[in-house]
């Protein structure tokens, strides 16, 4: 029997056939989570942006679609949040920013359009602090995005918006984006799984010569997550820079199991310190469980060389999206607008002259990839996956500081808090947080990271576990309003 409040945590896939046999109807779908978007969204500032207008006609399109017999796509009828990262034709896309409160695209971003084509519903643009570059998903246009479990607490970032709608229960599905943990910390802080695939796994409209960021799939349910990556994957034409082969068919892998998978788990890198030892212990006795799936589990004897990774991955970042070149490319007058966050970045890149990097520094760069390249590779000869906590601790309290950044020990102040999730970023390699447990009432995530190219065992690794310990029926108070 369907209740007021199961809809909310029915798998997207499972609405998806619910439409199809026409036991419920896109229209009806999208007015009941844009319902639920006016009651609980206030309460925790997910979204920066909510076309209700847009999102009702695009569901009528697809209930008439449904009604003349033709061909459903994946994700037909399913509403959905896109991170305010991404350009969304005809929709207000500000990355955060007052500065471009305004601009509104006149194309989608490629994996926009993939998701309208599937035939997803976009109900509006997810909260992210400006230009992705904050611990805290806090905006001066939308305000501060709270934790749906405890709304003292921080949602993470910078995907902040994304986790905290789907863990209220707000949206079915949402896009992230990932270039050092932006989506995996917040599924992990907010309880619900998040996949950072292969680098060039999912094209974009901005080729870049390394890829340290992608976008991804946050969602309650990890067969959801494969579906919706299987729709945004695959080579473009527009961007030669992505993966220029098949894309695997995750939802068929998902089956896989892990029976006879070597599992390597860290508790820190060998190097990682701080952090909270009860949600790390919650992480590590999660882990066991995949033995009971046949996995053979054993710590993983591998330090991670943070010294020389952690440069590559701040000079990557800076050489693939030039972030550098965008600041100082906004006028006086839009630079004004900026948070406090983003004209401290901005008065220090003035400082530097405006180059943080020379030619010289990013060869060097480079060498030390290949050679952390090198060192993953050897690690995955004895490993097929390595686990770890997805963060160390809980989602921390919101700081007295309007500004303050949220940790307080000094390895994850001085790693923006990505202290065991930068590395796959570094290395391309696939990734997912899932809810393992919680402490003192909050989510702890666990973090499985596969060889490059490996995103269908990883999919296959988080589904087994979530079939070992499901998380579903487990939701914020918060939801049920």
């Amino acid at each position: 029997m369907r209740t007021e409040q199961s809809l909310a945590w029915t798998p997207a896939w499972q609405l998806r056939e619910m439409m199809a046999d026409k036991s419920l109807s896109p229209v009806e779908l999208t007015r009941y989570f844009l319902d639920r978007i006016d009651r609980i969204d206030p309460l925790i500032h997910a979204y920066i942006t909510v076309d209700r207008e847009g999102a009702l006609a695009q569901a009528a399109l697809a209930e008439k679609a449904i009604s003349n017999g033709d061909t459903l796509g994946p994700l037909h009828g399913i509403p959905i949040s896109i991170k305010d990262l991404y350009a969304t034709k005809g929709l207000v896309t500000t990355q955060g920013s007052m500065a471009m409160k305004d601009l509104v695209p006149t194309v989608d971003e490629i994996l926009v359009e993939r998701l309208r084509n599937a035939g997803a519903i976009i109900v509006g643009k997810t909260n992210a602090p400006e230009f992705a570059t904050f611990p805290r998903t806090k905006t001066l246009l939308a305000g501060e995005t709270l934790n749906p479990w405890d709304r003292k607490r921080i949602s993470g970032a910078s995907s902040g918006g994304a986790a905290a709608s789907v863990a209220a229960g707000i949206t079915p599905f949402a896009i992230g984006s990932d270039g050092g943990g932006s989506t995996r910390i917040p599924a992990a802080l907010n309880g619900v799984f998040g996949f950072q695939p292969s680098a060039g796994r999912i094209p974009s409209r901005s080729p870049v010569s390394v890829h340290m960021s992608s976008a991804g799939p946050i969602t309650q349910d990890v067969r959801d997550g494969a579906i919706i990556m299987q729709v945004l994957a695959g080579r473009d034409a527009r961007d030669p820079s992505a993966i220029d082969e098949p894309s695997p068919d995750l939802v068929s892998a998902l089956g896989a199991g892990v029976a006879g998978k070597r599992i390597g788990w860290s508790r820190d890198w060998g190097v990682v310190t701080g952090g909270d030892p009860r949600a790390i212990d919650v992480a590590e006795k999660a882990v066991r469980l995949f033995s009971t799936a046949g996995a053979n589990v054993e710590v993983a004897d591998v330090t991670l060389p943070d010294s020389a990774a952690w440069p590559v991955f701040i000079g990557m970042n800076e050489y693939s999206y030039r972030r550098t070149g965008r600041l100082l490319g906004f006028s006086a007058e839009k630079q004004a607008l900026f948070t406090p966050p983003v004209k401290a970045m901005l008065a220090q890149i003035k400082a530097m002259g405006g180059e943080l990097f020379s030619a010289d520094d990013y060869m060097r760069l480079f060498e030390t990839r290949a050679e952390l390249v090198r060192w993953i590779d050897t690690v995955f000869e004895r490993h097929d996956f390595i686990c770890t906590p997805t963060v160390g601790m809980i989602a921390p309290l919101i700081p007295d500081g309007e500004w303050d950044q949220p940790y307080t020990d000094k390895y994850s102040i001085d790693h923006i808090s990505t202290n065991y999730t930068y590395i796959a970023n570094v290395l391309g390699l696939p990734a997912a947080s899932v809810p393992c447990g919680f402490v003192d009432g909050m989510p702890v995530g666990l973090q499985i990271i596969g060889p490059r190219l490996a995103d269908a065992e990883v999919f296959a690794a988080a589904h087994a576990f979530s079939r070992i310990q499901p998380w579903a029926g487990q939701h914020p108070s918060i939801a049920t309003i």
